[in-house]
């Protein structure tokens, strides 16, 4: 195969594509539901691929989420990263070969992708897998030496950091959370359901503190932002490193939330410094209150009969806490959804969301339900928390999705809310 020369100054368009939230005819309610904006976050992996393209090259970015008619495939650039996210990657595969179709080189990556790169290989002139850092810079390197080659995987490159997301390539009046922060990448833990570990292992990164501590400080001088989401697996991985930061954090007088395990209720200088830092809200994964749930799911670093005191300890500090849940497991039946929605209210959590459980690709539980033959689609638009796409075990699929909503209704319920 033979590649076109490249120009003196190359240009590559980075698209995030629409999802089935997104699309064209819901910009006035999503609008409505982030107060004027038409995105929720800014699409933080583009502007961390934006910021490793080589100084030579001209970068766009394209967010579909927020335009009101779809993105067209035009051939005025040498290249197209497309980054995709399961319920993402339908709309990721057409963009690409309408790309293709036109002669334009095209790049896929993200989460499915790095998931399922063979599968995203029939849409791509060459797939990256896992860090952008890693990956992009070479990809782009080997094109314009006129040796692309198809698969670029993360840990067959140099390590590299994580990068500071260039985030003047977008509109900050398009999205209700315009500076989501990343401090850290990838999980310690193995958790069956969860993609990150499927797709990084369980290695854990975390970003040089001064790199975070600047990108803060401009937000707030430029833009006056001081509420930041920090859009981690788990802000807590590393305790020590956490701890380092959160000090950091004190001068600059800025609240944030993040995710992290329930296992940071076992330090409680940790805890003071993250709320002396600002912290105000944690999503904790708590998935069930089974213990055999919690086995199945991968969780063996905690037992549920801990959750009351974790969550009072952590809740003691002044940091709101959202606990997420998941049902559907195989050990669970209407009666654990039950008491799954009961314990999230009389643990007094300010929220809580009960989606289904999505086998999503690379996970253990995706390849151990496709080799038990209960697999019922493979429409990744449907791979989205609230539907049913896999066989379950202790319901069927109309019970499954009552339970679900009969949980979200009861918790939600006005005497709930009153009450907690």
């Amino acid at each position: 195969m033979t590649f076109a020369e490249p120009k003196t100054h190359p240009r590559i368009r980075l698209i995030s594509p629409r999802s089935p939230l997104s699309t064209i005819t819901l910009p006035k309610v999503i609008s409505a539901m982030t107060f004027g904006r038409k995105g929720l976050f800014a699409p933080l992996n583009l502007t961390i691929c934006a910021a490793v393209v080589p100084p030579h090259w001209q970068v766009e970015i394209v967010d579909e989420c927020t335009r009101e008619t779809p993105h067209v495939a035009r051939a005025d650039c040498e290249m197209v990263g497309i980054g995709a996210m399961t319920t993402q990657a339908a709309r990721a595969y057409q963009l690409a070969d309408q790309y293709r179709a036109l002669g334009v080189r095209v790049v896929l990556g993200g989460i499915h992708p790095s998931a399922l790169p063979e599968e995203a290989l029939a849409h791509a002139d060459a797939v990256a897998v896992g860090d952008a850092e890693s990956t992009l810079p070479r990809i782009l390197a080997d094109y314009e030496a006129g040796a692309l080659r198809r698969l670029y995987h993360w840990r067959d490159q140099p390590a590299a950091k994580i990068a500071t997301p260039r985030k003047d390539l977008l509109d900050p009046r398009e999205y209700l959370v315009f500076h989501p922060i990343q401090t850290t990448r990838g999980c310690p833990h193995g958790c069956s359901f969860c993609t990150t570990p499927a797709v990084f292992g369980r290695k854990f990164r975390q970003r040089p503190i001064p790199a975070i501590v600047e990108e803060i400080r401009r937000a707030k001088e430029e833009f006056g932002s001081k509420f930041f989401i920090f859009s981690d697996d788990n802000f807590a991985g590393n305790r020590r490193w956490a701890y380092e930061l959160c000090q950091e954090l004190v001068p600059l007088g800025v609240n944030w939330a993040s995710q992290c395990d329930i296992l940071i209720s076992e330090s409680d200088p940790l805890l003071a410094a993250m709320r002396r830092s600002g912290c105000v809200g944690l999503i904790l994964g708590l998935e069930s209150v089974r213990p055999d749930t919690l086995r199945e799911a991968g969780k063996r670093f905690v037992t549920p009969d801990t959750y009351g005191w974790r969550i009072r300890k952590i809740a003691s500090y002044g940091i709101t806490l959202w606990g997420a849940f998941i049902i559907g497991f195989d050990h669970d039946d209407w009666r654990s959804c039950r008491d799954t929605c009961r314990f999230a209210q009389r643990a007094g959590l300010g929220m809580a969301c009960f989606p289904i459980l999505t086998p999503y690709p690379g996970t253990e539980m995706f390849r151990r339900f496709e080799a038990e033959g209960r697999l019922l689609t493979r429409d990744w638009t449907r791979y989205n928390g609230a539907g049913v796409v896999f066989q379950p075990r202790n319901f069927t699929i109309q019970e499954l999705r009552h339970a679900q909503m009969a949980a979200f209704c009861e918790f939600y319920s006005p005497f709930s809310a009153i009450r907690r």
